[in-house]
């Protein structure tokens, strides 16, 4: 199995969070978060397969997808494809007697309009989650990403590939059907397109 920094080396401009926007999600995210949004930082990993990403930036577009704001949900990696991923807060819950915090993160998928847990243990997802061949290969799109990135190069910083047409409206998942676009912006697409 490859390691994280295989898959997942910084490309380009990735920088630290900036102290003030650590601190407006200190009491939201655990430390693992935190960290690395401190090192590796916001930016591009390994070609633009993941992008750690500002929640300030992305919680609008969380909280279209959800259907309402929700503080206990918070974006935190985008995707080579558009794929948002997310921490939640589930709360303090009794689990055999015993009070404990119940988290874990999740992922919107905005091609097929469906959210999915993708790990119960928040440290899981960088440990073992993001290096599964399944999840790389399936989930994250791995044998497209790499024709994608030899064809058309490395995403910048809120930049994805997409499928045009979007795969709901009649796309395929085929390096002839990508195009690299603004996040954001396609995501609000999807959103109002799929709707």
């Amino acid at each position: 199995m490859p390691s994280f920094d295989d898959l997942y080396a910084p490309s380009g401009d990735v920088a630290p969070m900036s102290a003030d926007t650590l601190a407006q999600f200190q009491d939201r995210v655990p430390a693992i978060l935190l960290d690395r949004w401190k090192r590796p930082g916001i930016g591009v990993l390994g070609g633009g397969r993941l992008q750690l990403i500002d929640p300030a930036d992305y919680e609008p577009v969380l909280d279209q997808w959800l259907g309402r704001p929700d503080p206990t949900r918070v974006p935190f990696a985008l995707g080579a494809f558009g794929d948002l991923f997310y921490y939640r807060d589930r709360g303090q819950h009794d689990i055999g007697g015993t009070v404990m915090k119940v988290e874990d993160i999740c992922r919107l998928d905005p091609h097929y309009r469906r959210t999915e847990v993708c790990t119960w243990e928040v440290d899981k997802f960088f440990k073992s989650y993001l290096l599964d061949e399944a999840v790389v290969n399936g989930t994250l799109r791995g044998p497209l990403f790499k024709e994608a990135l030899a064809e058309m190069g490395a995403l910048e910083p809120g930049e994805i590939f997409t499928f045009v047409p979007a795969l709901a409206l009649g796309g395929a998942e085929e390096l002839s059907y990508l195009q690299k676009v603004d996040a954001r912006v396609h995501l609000d697409f999807l959103f109002q397109a799929t709707a």
